[in-house]
Formats: C-alpha cells, structure tokens, sequence
C-alpha cells in the first residue's frame, strides 16, 4: 500500500478510537465567536446606491461562469433549475437544457471546447427516495452546447460546484457523504478528463487529489478552479476548517498550501487570470462551522500572505450580500449574486457586473488608497 494509504488508515484509526479530540478540536474553532464590525445599517436595497462600476445585468439567475472569449455568460435560472446562456452584448438569453428531460442542474461550467460541464440530481424529486431530486445528491454531466441531445451521464457523484481547467478537458470534482454522514464522511477531491468519442464522452484518467484526513476530518471540501495560467493547482474550499479557508493542491507534487490564513468564513469563487489573486466571499470575523450569511466579495492574494481587499459592501443594508463572483476571462469585470440573507446557500436576487477596470481608476472605492478595506491576517 502507499505511503500516503497507510497514513490515511492510521489517521482515521487513531481519530475513530479517540473521537473527543476531534470534538474538542472542532468546539475550538466554534469559541471566541464575537463578531466585529458594522452590519446591516443601512435601509433598503444595495441597488438603491450602487457604485458608477457596478450595475445589474440580469433580474434572476444564479451560479453564473464566464465563455473563453469573455461574450457569453451561462447561468442556471434556480438552484436546481435550467440552464442558459446570456449574450452580453445583446442581453439576449436562450435555454440550453429547456430540450430534455432532467431533474434539474445545480452547476453548469463551460469546458475548454465550449460544451458544458453540469451537475445535477440523477433522480426525480417525485420519487420516494432518500435525497432525490436535491442538491446534495448530484452527480457530473457533459453537454454538448450545439447538439440537439441530452446531457450525458459521467458516471461520478459531483458535491457542489466541479471545476473545469481552461486549457484542456480536465475537470475535478468532491466526492462526499455530506449531510447523510458528518464526523467521519467522506469528503475527497479527484480529477478526471473528458474524452470525446464520435459524440460520446466518457471520463478518464480518475486520481484522488486530497480528503478529510489532511484537516484531521475537521474540514468539508469543495472545488473551484484551476489556477491560471497553467492550471497545475487546484483551488478549493475546506468549509468549516478555522471557519472555512481557501486551499490549493499542487497536482503534481500534493502539497496543499492554506491562502486565507485567518480565523473567519472563506469560500474559494472565481480566480483572476493572471492567477494571482481570487474572488471569495468572505463573512469577516465568523468563527463558527457555519457562516452566520454576512457575505461579501474580497479579492485574496494566492501568495500566501492573507492580504485581501475588500470588493463589495452590500452586508451594509440590513438582509443583504454578495456572492458567488466569477472573474472574465481579461480580468477587467466581475460578475456576481445579490445574495438575500436568511435564504438557501447560493441564492441571488439577479446578477450584477462589475467593472473592474473602472474600479481601479475610480478616485474613491475599494482600490483608492484612501477607500476601502485592506485586511492582512
């Protein structure tokens, strides 16, 4: 067996036969929880008072991602919903999934060759099965975003958000017991490619990457993008791991390095792609295994500093945030969720865009030296 195995086995032997450490180590991450910080002081809506570089895009839709030429969104219309394409140009959106039948998508991320990659119940939530039809049961299919067919299935399960590299048909995706099981549930990251075979695709070269026992089962994964520009890192999110942090895995080498390193709610969103920073939401000064829903948008720096800049203020007004921000393929707009507090996790009331570029040359704003919000843990 590898090294790594038998250091797995004794691992969660050691903590299956001493299970109060990991419950006196998981009540340490939930003490001290005081939260600091102005919230909610605002009346109304973000989008009473939005900055001259943000603007709506799109009344409804969530868990947006950016085309390779930076001219297309795809989007799903629910959390387990269809999914579209919006033209930015034209605001025009078509339906890619309107044309067969399925239980509903969860994720829809475009691949390198310009189909897609979904994620979904494989199960109607008609029948009486346990999780059919919800978000936590899922699993991967591919799409061929021209073709009159269906999706097909992938055979893997896909927990949350799967991530899609940019310069080849690779993908990586969580595999997890989550809710069913919780202390000692399988939670493990893995990578795969797509291969296309007179329309068929099948997916190969499957490698576990990282699991639980490297946080001491302390920490839930998710993927979320392989960093640019040449893909060789894994970004992703071990929720409830000092409040949740943002991670890479080195995918030649194993070598995992924490970014947030600090004490509150991360959550890995869209890299930018010089691959030196990362779109997160953030809830500051969270030290609970659950975010209280305080979110906003933070640009984190992957050089394993902590430093983040602060992007959006919509935790201001009473009920509100940000979230789930991807980053267009030049780096120079962002779009993003109007999170409503109290709602399921990922919920948006429509979708904004963010200029960045204007951002940066705003006289006053999160990127003027006498505006915003540095934070350095």
């Amino acid at each position: 067996m590898a090294r790594r195995g038998v250091e797995y086995l004794r691992s969660r032997y050691w903590l299956q036969t001493h299970w109060w450490v990991s419950l006196l180590l998981l009540s340490s991450l939930l003490a001290g929880c005081d939260r600091t910080g102005p919230l909610g002081f605002r009346e109304g809506s973000p989008l009473d008072d939005l900055p001259d570089w943000i603007h709506p895009i799109l009344d409804s839709g969530v868990r947006p991602d950016w085309s390779a030429d930076g001219k297309r969104l795809v989007y799903l219309d629910a959390l387990v919903g269809n999914a579209y394409e919006l033209e930015l140009a034209t605001g025009a959106s078509r339906s890619l999934t309107s044309h067969f039948p399925h239980h509903g998508f969860t994720r829809v991320r475009y691949l390198a060759n310009g189909d897609l990659l979904l994620c979904g119940p494989s199960i109607s939530a008609e029948e009486d099965v346990e999780g059919a039809g919800d978000r936590w049961h899922s699993e991967l299919f591919f799409l061929n975003i021209v073709g009159e067919g269906g999706a097909q299935p992938l055979q893997e399960p896909c927990f949350e958000g799967p991530a899609a590299s940019r310069l080849n048909m690779r993908i990586a995706w969580t595999r997890s017991d989550y809710p069913e099981e919780i202390l000692f549930a399988r939670s493990e990251i893995w990578t795969g490619r797509i291969v296309l075979d007179d329309g068929r695709a099948q997916l190969v070269d499957r490698q576990r990457l990282v699991g639980r026992e490297d946080f001491y089962y302390l920490a839930f994964l998710e993927t979320q993008d392989f960093r640019p520009p040449n893909d060789q890192e894994l970004l992703f999110t071990a929720y409830a791991y000092k409040g949740g942090e943002v991670m890479g895995v080195d995918l030649d080498t194993g070598l995992v390095t924490n970014y947030s390193q600090d004490w509150g709610y991360d959550e890995a969103e869209g890299v930018f792609p010089e691959g030196k920073t990362i779109a997160v939401e953030r809830e500051a000064d969270t030290f609970t295994a659950v975010p209280v829903g305080d979110i906003d948008i933070w640009e984190l720096a992957l050089d394993g500093s902590g430093k983040a800049t602060r992007l959006t203020y919509f935790t201001d007004y009473a009920g509100f945030g940000a979230n789930n921000p991807v980053v267009s393929p030049d780096g120079k707009k962002m779009v993003f969720g109007l999170r409503i507090k109290g709602g399921d996790h990922g919920n948006a009331r429509g979708m904004l865009l963010y200029d960045l570029e204007a951002a940066r040359q705003a006289d006053s704003g999160p990127f003027a030296e006498s505006g915003g919000e540095t934070a350095q843990r």
